[in-house]
């Protein structure tokens, strides 16, 4: 089965010889290619939206290649200006990231955006015996951290949902997160990619909760990172507006919750409504899970799991501080014996 990038190497090459056969004119702006990952394509439509006299062209290093890294390189050096996130070794034959930049001369390093601090308790669990490979629970690939420990503590699914309290994100530090996350998202892209986002970042905040998951930004954020980017290679701006043309791509993936009670602490509105993803909208409106509900469809997956499937470095940390695992266990008995189990 063809890729993305398979698809988009075949009408790269073979677009222009049909406009030139139907007489269509070229667009009078710079060719642009965006190559990355599930951020990439929000990134390009707002390349376009505010450069709209660009051709805008978008490559997702998501899916495995027919294509390999020479083909994909010499696509790609046909374009002006070539934007590119890091991608893994495995999807496209032959190379990886590094291997592709060193084929591209017009090409500029595109950041990828990362805040954890709406969404502390988001965990991924890999399979280190499998290079890696992600355990998908009823979020896909996005875990709960505390679902995770209360199950490998041996709770049962009503204390675990007694975890997801304020007593509980105090003793595990999920109130500390945001000045450790703003710094490590500025710091790292300024020092690998040289763009200085804390003022973005502020505008952002002002905003309201401005990420879906550690992962997934909302697309006024990507508009901000595709203005960057054509700045930074003096690519004339030709429309200011961008909100009003706004597509939320992201938002047909998961969506993980900010709980209320960290939300309180950030000034936003917060809730315990999981979202699975939904990538086929015209087939229906999609799925939603409280978080009792949740917790059950994890458990379910952790039942049927390897012990290395549903490791995690803090959660292994947790459970080897005593102590810690105790004040947790307690506190979970003690938040259900006073009914202190949120639902939404």
């Amino acid at each position: 089965m063809l890729s993305q990038i398979d698809k988009q190497i075949l009408r790269a090459h073979l677009l222009p010889k049909i406009n030139k056969v139907l007489g269509r004119a070229p667009l009078p702006g710079a060719r642009l290619a965006v190559v990355g990952n599930c951020q990439s394509y929000g990134i390009a439509y707002a390349m376009k939206v505010l450069a709209p006299s660009a051709e805008v062209d978008h490559y997702s290093a998501i899916g495995k290649t027919i294509a390999n890294i020479d083909l994909l390189g010499k696509t790609l050096q046909g374009y002006d200006r070539v934007f590119m996130q890091n991608f893994p070794a495995g999807i496209v034959k032959g190379g990886d990231y590094e291997h592709l930049l060193a084929r591209l001369t017009k090409v500029t390093r595109m950041p990828s955006m990362v805040f954890a601090a709406f969404q502390p308790d988001l965990v991924y669990l890999l399979d280190a015996t499998r290079g890696d490979k992600p355990l998908n629970g009823p979020l896909r690939a996005y875990h709960s951290a505390l679902a995770t420990f209360a199950f490998r503590v041996g709770l049962s699914v009503r204390e675990a949902n007694a975890l997801f309290n304020d007593n509980v994100f105090a003793t595990v530090g999920y109130y500390d997160i945001w000045n450790a996350s703003a710094r490590e998202f500025v710091e790292e892209n300024k020092s690998y990619f040289g763009f200085d986002f804390s003022s973005d970042l502020m505008n952002w905040s002002r905003r309201g909760i401005f990420m879906y998951s550690i992962v997934h930004p909302k697309p006024f954020v990507l508009a901000t990172v595709a203005r960057r980017l054509l700045e930074a290679t003096q690519i004339p701006i030709e429309n200011e507006n961008f909100d009003d043309y706004a597509i939320d791509d992201l938002a047909r993936s998961e969506i993980f919750p900010v709980y209320p009670e960290i939300a309180a602490r950030l000034g936003v509105r917060g809730g315990y409504l999981f979202k699975r993803g939904n990538f086929h909208i015209s087939h229906g409106v999609g799925e939603f899970m409280t978080l009792p509900q949740f917790l059950a469809a994890s458990y379910a997956v952790y039942k049927r799991a390897r012990p290395e499937q549903i490791a995690h470095q803090r959660i292994d940390a947790w459970l080897s501080d005593q102590a810690l695992t105790g004040r947790l266990v307690e506190l979970a008995k003690e938040n259900l014996a006073k009914g202190a189990t949120p639902t939404l």
